[in-house]
């Protein structure tokens, strides 16, 4: 790479101060940097210097970035801002907070079914809708594919698109544009291209998430194109043999060698896959309707049926394939792809928070445990008891007391306002190695992880403050105090930033992750507000508002870039009826008075209910009490009924 495309860290750049270099290829480098002006952090790509020099690729860069800038999708990295300076070259992004697939498949090799189709059916939306606007994306691969801490998929690198209707692929450009292992071969061979090119790398990559190899893994480029260009593609089901042999019929389509020959849509091969897969989908929008009109008819008629086969068939058992819902104390893993829960595990008494990170959910349980659950195998690896106190706080207009990451669970807990009272900042090994406590100062009321660091809000002797935390050693590395006519007391990590709540005076702050100062203010009402949540979707920060007595609550809609309120929204329900999770591809919610879970692809559109407890709460049945998504899945905690001496909801 040009001397002359590198940047000195710590130096700045057209209002970017360059932080840390991130990446490096063929195209150019790309650095964590922060955005001086508007107060974020971004991914900056500077392309390498001899690029910038030829002006056919300038024009091209200029056009594509304005076009790549238009396409607006939950799952495409936003660009903010992109320029010629001086003669160099820049892309201006979103930073990711997470990791890419191809860091996900180098460590953990093949992916589960369900891990491999939540997040290629992601990539898939991000494709569609670009070739929906026009865009060819060109460079479809694993490095591209970034994954947040929750498995949000955001396609990267649509800088370098192309519009459908343009000629030529690496003809005449003196520069591949894509990787070998995953081009299409009209790529190779410099033709026409258009979006079936991506179908083609999309088969490529979900070959590579069911088996851990990309399908013409090769020992020079040479040989990887012409494997794309003759060879067929190599079978899935050979290389996994647990993989059903109708999955190859699959890949062998998406990857034709000529483009009509393929699916049309990349939503088509995801639903190709899922059916030779044997996951059932939801129906198409078109036939919903129709099938809700018929169902209040069928239901009943249904149910005794069903319920009289049984008796007649398994001489009064029902049979092991009848659906499954949360019992008490278990955790509940529902399936996106099908819109059901597909596993239940017990866990402790009384579970009330749940956190995802890597491979494990993490559940708090108010009998003073956390439960490890490995998401591959759907069981308890451990239950580690954390210190004893008197008042956990999981309401959600405070905390949240549990949080985790790849490398393990935090959670926090202790009061010294009691008589020789202590607090604690709990972290907890994955795979049942241990666990560590550190002594804290103050009396904690919420913990998060994110930024590199592990940052907790609490109550100290004179004021409120929150404190950064160095995770391996406990050691704190800043500290921000706010009054004590401010008491914040709960916490969210995202867009480069830390956001606390004052749920007294509905305030948000906004807190540098870098340098752990508060670098902006808003108050949002003058009702009581829940902690906030991090809205990829939309990339927006959500705090609701209780309300006054008697009504229902709001959701405010916050831009974490200018700090300002983009919509303020009635809902249905006050901040207790349960909480929004904007991964996945949708939004998720959960109602603990109806035991469901609710799901809703855009706003304004259908919204679908997902029955989780057999029974409601106030009939004694289980009552759904937090949610958590991650490994693909959407997991709720379900806990006592009140009748059992439990608050419903806790809090």
């Amino acid at each position: 790479m040009s001397a002359q495309t590198e940047i000195r860290i710590g130096s700045e750049f057209v209002g970017y101060r360059i932080d840390e270099l991130i990446g490096r290829g063929g195209m150019g480098v790309v650095y964590r940097a922060y955005d001086l002006r508007l107060k974020r952090t971004v991914a900056l790509k500077l392309m390498a210097s001899e690029l910038a020099l030829d002006r056919r690729f300038r024009e091209r860069f200029s056009r594509e970035t304005e076009l790549a800038m238009s396409l607006e999708h939950p799952n495409v990295v936003p660009i903010h801002d992109a320029g010629d300076i001086d003669g160099r070259l820049y892309l201006a992004m979103r930073h990711v907070e997470g990791t890419d697939l191809s860091a996900l498949l180098r460590a953990e090799g093949s992916l589960d079914i369900a891990r491999a189709l939540a997040i290629c059916s992601q990539v898939a939306n991000a494709l569609d809708a670009a070739h929906a606007n026009g865009l060819v994306h060109r460079d479809v691969k694993p490095s591209n594919v970034l994954l947040d801490a929750n498995e949000h998929v955001y396609l990267a690198d649509f800088g370098l698109t192309r519009r459908l209707d343009e000629q030529g692929g690496l003809a005449g450009e003196g520069r591949s544009v894509g990787t070998p292992a995953y081009l299409a071969p009209e790529q190779i061979e410099g033709g026409s291209i258009d979006g079936r090119a991506d179908v083609y790398s999309l088969g490529c990559l979900l070959y590579e998430c069911f088996t851990g190899e990309a399908p013409f893994a090769r020992g020079s480029r040479l040989a990887m194109a012409w494997a794309h260009l003759e060879e067929e593609p190599p079978s899935a089901s050979e290389r996994r043999p647990e993989l059903p042999e109708a999955i190859d019929a699959v890949i062998r389509k998406a990857m034709a060698k000529e483009p009509e020959d393929r699916y049309p849509t990349c939503a088509a091969l995801i639903g190709a896959a899922e059916e030779a897969l044997g996951v059932r989908r939801s129906p198409p929008l078109r036939r919903r309707k129709r099938l809700l009109a018929v169902a209040a008819i069928l239901v009943a008629a249904f149910a005794t049926a069903a319920a009289l086969a049984a008796v007649l068939t398994t001489g009064g058992h029902a049979k092991a394939t009848a659906p499954l819902f949360a019992r008490y104390n278990t955790l509940a893993r529902i399936d996106p792809a099908t819109n059901r829960v597909s596993a239940v595990v017990g866990v402790d008494t009384a579970p009330t928070v749940a956190a995802a990170g890597g491979h494990s959910v993490w559940v708090y349980n108010q009998n003073g445990t956390i439960s490890e659950i490995d998401t591959r195998t759907n069981r308890v690896r451990k239950r580690t008891a954390v210190p004893f106190s008197p008042v956990v706080n999981v309401s959600r207009f405070a905390g949240p007391v549990l949080a985790a990451d790849a490398s393990g669970a935090w959670f926090v807990n202790g009061d010294l306002g009691f008589a020789g009272g202590r607090s604690f900042l709990t972290m907890v090994l994955p795979g049942g190695r241990g666990s560590r406590e550190y002594r804290l100062d103050l009396t904690p009321t919420g913990v998060a992880v994110g930024e590199g660091a592990v940052w907790v809000v609490g109550r100290g002797a004179h004021d409120y403050q929150l404190l950064r935390i160095e995770g391996s050693t406990g050691r704190i590395e800043a500290r921000t105090r706010f009054p004590a006519s401010r008491p914040i007391d709960s916490i969210g990590v995202g867009y480069g930033a830390v956001w606390v709540v004052s749920s007294a005076d509905a305030t948000l702050y906004r807190i540098d992750a870098r340098t752990g100062k508060r670098d902006g203010r808003l108050v949002l009402g003058t009702s009581r507000a829940s902690r906030p949540e991090i809205m990829p979707r939309a990339h927006e920060i959500w705090v609701r508002l209780d309300g006054s007595p008697g009504t229902n609550g709001a959701t405010i809609s916050v831009d974490p870039s200018t700090l300002t309120i983009t919509k303020q929204e009635l809902r249905c329900c006050r901040p207790d009826w349960g909480e929004d999770r904007g991964q996945l591809g949708a939004l998720w919610w959960y109602s603990w008075q109806t035991g469901s879970l609710f799901r809703q692809e855009y706003e304004g559109g259908p919204i679908r209910q997902i029955q989780v407890t057999k029974t409601q709460p106030d009939a004694n049945g289980p009552c759904l009490t937090s949610i958590a998504i991650g490994s693909g899945s959407i997991w709720l905690t379900a806990a006592t009924s009140p009748d059992g001496g439990f608050s419903c909801p806790p809090g």
